[in-house]
């Protein structure tokens, strides 16, 4: 299978593409010419803005590719409060470009988009788990978007024929996973104690929060079944199908510490729009396209963990250096 994954150099899209390059398949990661040089390695890497339609187009048509997994974009709901146009033009604008430049090579590659669990909204407790049937109610300016990036898939399913799916993708962590996230945020902060001997206190915000989260690398392999196995036109929820408190999540990650660490509550931690639970049906995915989860909390947790300490130790090793002078 030769595919393309739009965002390869981001968190999910690394994953990804690993997973696709163990499977045998032909991959090639689009990134964005600043990423160029931080492109996964062992994979063909292809620079490209998405909001450029000649250079995507381009790009497109040079990689010919069966499938496309489209991961690129704006993806941080708070900052889209603030940044709301770039969101809009990244997401929205960014994906019409690449389905019609998927649509002009005349292959009809078959699309994967990725969208947000954001997008339903607020859903009562008493309604949850959140099914794929449920009305979308978006509150921010990403969830918006990926709305319409999904509405944007109908149209070039329903009008051009385009072969084309959609995730609503609920949360997920593993290695790899940028700080500002609660999981890696909490797990950077342990191992900066275990490596750093910074003061043995970790900063929270809530912790009564319950979560569904799926490991980043189960994540990589539900959208590699849904494009070889899903039907056209249709959404995925791809989540676990239950709900994890964030205390949980700490308790995890301190019992794991090599040293004694202590918890803090810093209320500018918390979110203004910290639903107490978010917990998607995993039916249609397990049901209808045959997967399930490999990976358990506490593995997820422990790579994650283990992956920062790697981090810190190549940090602290490259600050011990000694400089070269001219």
């Amino acid at each position: 299978m030769r595919a393309l994954v739009t965002g390869a150099a981001g968190f999910v899209g690394r994953h990804l593409t690993a997973h696709l390059k163990e499977e045998g398949h032909d991959v090639f990661g689009l990134v964005h010419p600043s990423e160029e040089s931080d492109g996964p390695s062992g994979i063909h890497v292809t620079a490209a803005d998405l909001l450029d339609d000649v250079a995507l187009a381009k790009a497109v048509h040079d990689v010919g590719p069966e499938v496309i997994f489209h991961l690129a974009a704006f993806s941080n709901p708070e900052s889209s409060l603030r940044y709301a146009r770039l969101t809009f033009e990244t997401n929205f604008l960014g994906t019409q470009n690449l389905l019609e430049a998927a649509k002009d090579t005349g292959h009809n590659p078959r699309i994967l988009l990725i969208g947000s669990c954001q997008q339903y909204g607020q859903v009562a407790e008493s309604e949850q788990p959140i099914g794929e049937d449920r009305p979308q109610r978006p509150l921010t300016p990403y969830a918006v978007s990926k709305a319409s990036q999904e509405l944007l898939g109908q149209r070039y399913f329903l009008s051009e024929g385009s072969a084309v799916f959609w995730t609503r993708s609920f949360n997920h962590t593993g290695p790899g996973q940028a700080d500002s996230y609660v999981c890696s945020s909490f797990a950077r902060q342990v191992a900066e104690i275990e490596a750093l001997g910074r003061e043995p206190e970790i900063r929270v915000g809530n912790l009564t929060a319950r979560r569904d989260f799926t490991d980043v690398r189960d994540v990589a392999r539900a959208y590699t079944a849904i494009i070889e196995r899903g039907e056209p036109g249709r959404a995925y929820n791809v989540c676990r199908g239950d709900a994890v408190a964030i205390q949980e999540i700490l308790d995890v990650l301190v019992s794991l510490a090599t040293v004694p660490v202590e918890v803090k509550v810093d209320p500018e931690r918390y979110h203004a729009l910290d639903a107490p639970l978010i917990v998607g049906d995993a039916a249609r995915l397990t049901d209808e396209i045959g997967f399930a989860p490999r990976y358990l909390l506490r593995e997820t947790l422990e790579d994650l963990l283990n992956d920062w300490r790697q981090r810190l130790a190549v940090e602290k090793k490259e600050m011990e250096e000694p400089k070269e002078t001219s």
